[in-house]
């Protein structure tokens, strides 16, 4: 693939460095793109108040359920109808950061699992129930670092987000 030599060039300090080590970093760097894609597109203001709108619609139309009065159906549509618009604006904002994320793995993926093929990152130790003695891979370890990234990511990004 044409990204793999690039790729190569790029992280050529990388991996020359523990497996676990350069695992982590890059997992870092792709996982703080993804963090911050997701603050501009998802963690917004906008789409907090959609979320909020979408969640009095739904809220309305069960109190509209339970009373079932004679403009049950036409007010049940005007709800639909504006969960639907809400919707699509909402899923118009969630569609970017999924994209960004698609073509970030099919970019970085092959290369490492070119670069790391059958790399051990580490053994988890036998006292440990279950799961003693199995094989950290490296694509275990880069969804784990991954995971952590993002967590981390968006707890620092909307303390910061709360505060304005």
């Amino acid at each position: 693939m044409i990204f793999n030599g690039v790729l190569n060039i790029i992280f050529s300090p990388l991996l020359g460095l523990p497996n676990y080590l350069s695992v982590f970093i890059i997992a870092l760097l792709f996982g703080s793109i993804i963090v911050f894609v997701n603050k501009k597109t998802i963690w917004t203001k906008e789409v907090k108040d959609l979320q909020k709108k979408l969640k009095e619609i739904e809220k309305k139309y069960s109190e509209l359920k339970k009373k079932k009065g004679k403009n049950f159906e036409k007010e049940a549509e005007k709800l639909l109808e504006k969960q639907s618009e809400y919707m699509s604006k909402y899923m118009k904002h969630s569609f970017k950061p999924l994209i960004v994320s698609v073509i970030i793995a099919l970019i970085i993926l092959p290369w490492m699992t070119e670069n790391y093929k059958n790399a051990t990152i580490f053994i988890i130790p036998n006292i440990i129930p279950l799961l003693g003695g199995l094989n950290v891979t490296w694509l275990w370890w880069y969804i784990i670092c991954s995971l952590f990234i993002s967590i981390i990511g968006k707890i620092i990004l909307e303390g910061k987000h709360d505060k304005t």
